[in-house]
């Protein structure tokens, strides 16, 4: 049985590895290939041979979630409307899927894809977007700021979205769509949270949609490489 000093010494050090957990910096997602160096920037992720053969010889699965939840900036009730503000005050969209993925499939890649909505008269400031691990059972029917499920962060990605990009957003989730295949009770989802807010936020479609001149605007999806 360890001494009470070397019990000590052991939850300092674990405190002190879960500051520097919760302090260190969140990887980012990568937005051109100078910040790759000799990789290639590949669906936000830096990779060897612009990710051949890894990507090209999995199978592409796509799914629509199953849940959707929205607090919007206010902290209010969640809502399912047509559009999500992401990125201001206390803003939150939870997302549930069902993915039937076996022990031993292997994921290649995994992203959560959000379509950004022109619908939006504000002039948006640039925001940082990751996805985190919802952890408890949770229902859109009862969810707001007060009731909303816990989180815990996984340490994914962020994704810059800025006024001028591109139309289509990408979230890695990978780490945490491999833990799917343990069969947790505690996975119920995944979160998206902004890392700082911002004073206008970003608007995205919650549901498909025509857009003027640009065909169908769809809602979140996940998409996954597999093999």
């Amino acid at each position: 049985m360890p001494s009470p000093r070397h019990a000590a010494a052991a939850l300092a050090l674990a405190s002190a590895a879960a500051l520097f957990a919760a302090c260190a910096t969140r990887p980012r997602m990568c937005e051109a290939p100078t910040d790759c160096g000799s990789s290639a920037c590949v669906a936000g992720r830096c990779q060897p041979d612009a990710g051949t053969p890894a990507v090209q010889s999995s199978r592409r699965l796509v799914f629509e979630p199953v849940e959707v939840a929205y607090i919007p900036p206010e902290g209010g009730d969640a809502t399912a409307p047509a559009i999500a503000v992401l990125g201001k005050d206390r803003a939150r969209l939870f997302l549930k899927f069902a993915v039937p993925l076996p022990p031993e499939q292997e994921v290649i890649e995994a992203y959560v894809l959000l379509s950004r909505s022109d619908t939006y008269d504000a002039d948006p400031s640039p925001i940082s977007l990751h996805a985190t691990r919802i952890v408890e059972a949770w229902s859109p029917r009862s969810t707001s700021w007060a009731t909303q499920p816990q989180t815990e962060d996984v340490r994914a990605p962020k994704t810059t979205v800025t006024a001028s990009g591109r139309p289509l957003v990408r979230l890695d989730v990978r780490e945490l769509v491999q833990k799917w295949r343990r069969r947790d009770a505690r996975d119920q989802g995944i979160a998206v949270v902004a890392e700082r807010p911002s004073a206008t936020g970003m608007a995205f479609a919650l549901a498909p949609r025509e857009a003027e001149g640009s065909g169908v605007v769809r809602g979140p999806i996940l998409e996954l490489y597999v093999r």
